[in-house]
């Protein structure tokens, strides 16, 4: 029996759950060169785990696993296949191949334990909860909660994705959705049977949730056809929910559909090809596989005027009236209503991973797992709590904020 130890410090597994988190997070997965870069700041310290990553990424390790659950194999049996798949063409140990499965079927939406019992027994496990009362993947929220969307549901733990509207949220865990926070029109009703989640989304009274299989699933409050997915949609790689409005990048091209009111769903013709979007109230965006932005809908704070030169983009977001960028470098811009101070980005703010924006505040993530927010505070949106570990992933609502501890 073999005690070595991989990702002692569980480093990789929270850089793992940042890149999910990433609107390019599944074109990482398989992108060496994205992986590589996003790894050279979310990962220095761990060379062994870091090279492993970047060559899962290179084979298309995640797609491979992906199928084979795809297919009805249940996780031991799709995990033994992938990592032999995996040995095959690439000069590692087998307990490394079996490390590389289980932490890729983690952050496709299996429980820790689970996974780590499936596909490397003979490896000291993680303890899910070192201590602090916080387990692994727990969630903490701040801000409004009139209608209860800061309520986390007691127990919730083993998050890998987070969505916040404007009065529920929702959590990804072990690839099932959790949903709390106002029941009107039913976008706390989580459809029955709903599994394979990978992604979240939520809008003004209306939810979204993407599967690894690519289907796009809604309810709640259908008014201008937001809850209704276009017949025939598949292989959707990335969504995002607006007020009354819904986005999905499928084969590299933008879908949309509900409140058209100001063109937020009217798609501009010719776009380059596409791996995220973003909605705001009544304004679209899109991050092209060049690392540019177009935007579209209403502009009437500027919202949708993308600066001029902006490049090397890997994520965005949209609040109510503004937009938000991250550049590859870990910089973050923002344009649009700046009355309220959610385009002012904080001076000095370097480092970041990940952000967030809805409402009129915004999110930034750091590769050391810090949050820090800025804008309107009306609800106490921006008043960061004292965090009990790093955080993976952040969402933003109206007015109350969300974060995902490692």
């Amino acid at each position: 029996m073999t005690t070595r130890r991989w990702d002692a410090d569980r480093g990789a597994r929270r850089a793992l759950r940042v890149i999910a988190g990433l609107p390019s997070g599944a074109a990482a997965l398989s992108d060496p060169q994205l992986m590589t870069n996003l790894l050279k700041d979310l990962l220095p310290d761990s060379p062994r785990e870091s090279a492993l990553l970047v060559a899962a990424a290179q084979c298309g390790l995640a797609d491979v696993l992906s199928a084979h659950l795809a297919q009805g194999l249940d996780l031991g049996t799709a995990s033994r296949l992938a990592a032999g798949w995996f040995a095959e063409r690439m000069p590692f140990a087998p307990d490394a191949c079996d490390w590389v499965v289980g932490e890729l079927a983690i952050v496709l939406g299996a429980g820790p334990s689970v996974a780590v019992a499936s596909t490397v027994p003979d490896t000291v496990p993680y303890e899910d909860d070192p201590g602090g009362g916080h387990p692994a993947g727990a969630v903490v929220a701040w801000g409004d909660d009139d209608e209860g969307e800061a309520q986390v549901p007691a127990g919730l733990a083993g998050v890998s994705a987070v969505a916040a509207g404007w009065y529920h949220s929702l959590a990804v865990s072990g690839g099932r959705v959790v949903a709390w926070g106002s029941g009107a029109d039913g976008m706390t009703r989580v459809p029955a049977g709903l599994a394979g989640v990978v992604a979240v989304a939520a809008g003004r009274y209306h939810s979204l949730a993407l599967a690894g299989d690519g289907r796009v699933t809604a309810w709640g409050g259908n008014g201008y056809g937001q809850a209704t997915v276009p017949p025939g949609l598949a292989g959707v790689t990335a969504i995002a929910a607006g007020a009354a409005h819904s986005l999905a990048v499928a084969g590299g091209r933008v879908v949309a559909w509900g409140d058209n009111r100001a063109g937020q769903a009217a798609v501009p013709a010719g776009l380059p090809e596409i791996t995220a979007v973003a909605a705001g109230q009544s304004h679209s965006l899109a991050l092209t596989a060049g690392g540019t932005v177009v935007a579209w809908g209403l502009s009437d704070f500027g919202e949708a005027a993308v600066p001029a030169g902006l490049a090397g983009v890997i994520a965005i977001a949209a609040g109510i009236s503004h937009s938000v960028a991250l550049t590859a470098d870990g910089a973050v811009v923002a344009w649009g209503r700046t009355a309220n101070g959610a385009a002012a980005v904080p001076a000095g703010l370097a480092g970041v991973v990940a952000v967030a924006a809805n409402g009129t505040h915004t999110l930034a993530l750091t590769g050391g797992g810090r949050v820090v927010a800025w804008g309107a505070n009306d609800c106490g949106e921006c008043d960061v709590p004292e965090l009990p570990r790093p955080v993976t992933a952040i969402a933003a609502g109206y007015g109350h904020s969300l974060a995902v501890l490692a």
